[in-house]
C-alpha cells in the first residue's frame, strides 16, 4: 500500500477517525524525537568535575565560542553533503630519533 492510497483512504473516512489518526501519527513521531533527545544526555555523574572544569578553561569567550561553534556546524554539514575527507597513506617512512 502506497502512501498516497493511504491517504486517499483516510480522506475518504469521517471526520473524527482522521483526526484520531492525526493525532497517533503526531504522537509517535513526538515520541521518537523525544527518545532521541533523551538519549543524547549523559548519565548523571557521568562527567568527572576535572572534565568539566578544562572543558570550561578551554572555552574562551563567548564569542570564541560561538565562532567555534558555527565552524564546527559548517564542517559537519560539509561532511554530511560531501563526505569526510579520507586520507590514505602511501608510505610509511620511519627515522631514528635522538636521545
Amino acid at each position: 500500500m502506497s502512501l498516497l492510497s493511504h491517504i486517499e483512504s483516510l480522506r475518504a473516512k469521517p471526520e473524527h477517525v482522521r483526526r484520531s489518526v492525526a493525532f497517533w501519527y503526531s504522537f509517535g513521531i513526538t515520541a521518537i524525537i523525544f527518545s532521541f533527545w533523551l538519549a543524547s544526555f549523559s548519565p548523571i555523574g557521568y562527567a568527572t568535575k576535572g572534565v568539566v572544569a578544562q572543558a570550561v578553561s578551554n572555552a574562551g569567550t563567548p564569542a570564541q565560542s560561538l565562532i567555534a561553534g558555527v565552524g564546527s556546524f559548517a564542517g559537519d554539514i560539509r561532511d554530511i553533503i560531501f563526505g569526510p575527507k579520507k586520507i590514505t597513506y602511501s608510505s610509511v617512512q620511519v627515522t631514528p630519533g635522538n636521545r
